[in-house]
């Protein structure tokens, strides 16, 4: 795909956004306090989620070009970013557009699914379907990782659009 000027900006944005996205997915809290399986699916896992506290953080103003934009590249970023993983860990050019499809199917099944609990007394369900795979952890894990979702959603709510786009992600700290 061929990007020009102002695209290339947005795409180079939110490369670096994700970049920030995974940064934080990877923080060793996660799996070492929170009992989240420290896997290619855990991890995976901890990105969707917060790739998807960005996207619905910036469709919450409502339909806007350069947001849209950036949604796309993000989204592009994650499925580049699931295309390079497979091949690393040695799975085959036949089977790796399979494997992106499924990944990119719990991605948006996910997306919808944050964008509706994150705000209600549903995530916890939530999170023990997509973060702990139905094994969920115990019920002190469980309230941290929704406290920390939630805090994550307010504090990206409070992040005005030119920050997100310079890359100015600034996510809560994994206490």
């Amino acid at each position: 795909m061929v990007v020009f000027g102002h695209n290339r900006k947005i795409r180079q944005a939110a490369y670096g956004l994700f970049a920030r996205i995974v940064e934080q997915a990877r923080d060793p809290g996660f799996y070492a306090n929170w009992q989240v399986a420290d896997t290619l699916d855990g991890r995976f896992d901890l990105i969707v989620l917060h790739v998807s506290l960005v996207v619905n953080r910036l469709e919450k103003d409502g339909p806007d070009k350069n947001n849209a934009l950036l949604i796309r590249f993000l989204q592009e970023a994650l499925f580049d970013n699931m295309d390079m993983s497979l091949r690393e860990l040695g799975v085959g050019d036949m089977s790796v557009g399979k494997k992106v499809k499924i990944m990119a199917e719990a991605y948006y099944g996910r997306l919808a699914a944050y964008k509706e609990a994150v705000g209600t007394d549903d995530l916890g369900p939530v999170l023990i379907r997509n973060i702990y795979r139905e094994q969920g952890p115990d019920a002190a894990t469980l309230d941290r990782l929704i406290d920390y979702t939630r805090r994550q959603a307010d504090c990206l709510d409070k992040q005005t659009d030119e920050d997100i786009m310079a890359a100015g992600l600034i996510f809560e700290d994994v206490a």
